[in-house]
């Protein structure tokens, strides 16, 4: 079991946290400490100080650990912070209103879009939008929204990355890819359809405006069930989603 360079006291107790997070349904300290690359006496004498202040929750008769209530005041805290994202809330929560559709706002993270924000439309759609969900930007419309508007070498960097499948429908070929965002650009918005979840598709806008890096800090989108919202019809909702884009940029500036 190899440590990460520099791993610390600090860093091991991140790096649980981040664990757990990915364990909704909590663990034992063994496979914590496996997942967390930790001997196990660590793992567990981190996890107690963890729990103690209340970011951890231990249930004993399961005898599992997972995470406790202060880490949720920490995201509230981040939301109201000018870093997050609370300005973004009643634009997305109008548009979704507005369209019928779930309404969801994502950051560039990597190689992943994370999801920051959703708002739940009136048509009946399952999506893998849950705040905190990781999704592959390649397979997405925010993905492909927000890599689009990168600079060159930013964007060839995430083209050489590798580009899974998730669905039959994922474009993986990078030269394609690279038409594709080409016409992003063009157009300013981007679609997908099926190329992350079957029977969903999906535009995306980014928020007019970018962070220090130059990068645009975040986009949004509107998702639609195959069987109950054409492309068309889809596309019909890109100036509501531009004119919710403007209203959170203002709001975030």
């Amino acid at each position: 079991m190899s440590a990460p360079p520099g791993d610390d006291m600090l860093g091991r107790g991140l790096r649980l946290l981040t664990v757990l997070a990915d364990l909704p349904a909590g663990a034992g300290v063994s496979a914590i400490a496996r997942q967390a690359r930790l001997p196990v006496s660590s793992a567990h004498r981190l996890l107690g100080r963890l729990a103690a202040e209340g970011f951890v929750s231990y249930d004993e008769d399961a005898r599992r650990y997972a995470l406790g209530v202060r880490v949720l005041e920490l995201a509230r805290g981040f939301q109201r912070t000018g870093a997050g994202w609370a300005g973004a809330s009643a634009p997305l929560s109008r548009l979704a209103s507005r369209t019928g559709l779930p309404a969801i706002a994502g950051v560039l993270d990597g190689k992943d879009v994370l999801l920051v924000l959703t708002a739940e439309g009136t048509q009946h759609l399952q999506l893998r939008s849950a705040e905190g969900t990781r999704n592959l930007w390649h397979a997405t419309s925010l993905g492909k929204v927000l890599a689009a508007a990168l600079p060159d070498v930013d964007r060839e960097a995430l083209l050489a990355a590798g580009l899974p499948t998730v669905t039959p429908r994922t474009c993986v070929d990078a030269d394609t890819l690279r038409e594709q965002l080409a016409q992003v650009r063009a157009r300013g918005w981007a679609e997908v359809d099926e190329e992350n979840e079957i029977g969903v598709r999906s535009v995306a806008v980014t928020v007019p405006g970018a962070g220090a890096d130059g990068r645009p800090r975040l986009a949004v989108s509107l998702g639609a069930a195959v069987a109950l919202t054409s492309q068309e019809e889809l596309r019909a909702h890109v100036p509501a989603l531009q004119a919710c884009a403007s209203d959170i940029a203002a709001r975030l500036s």
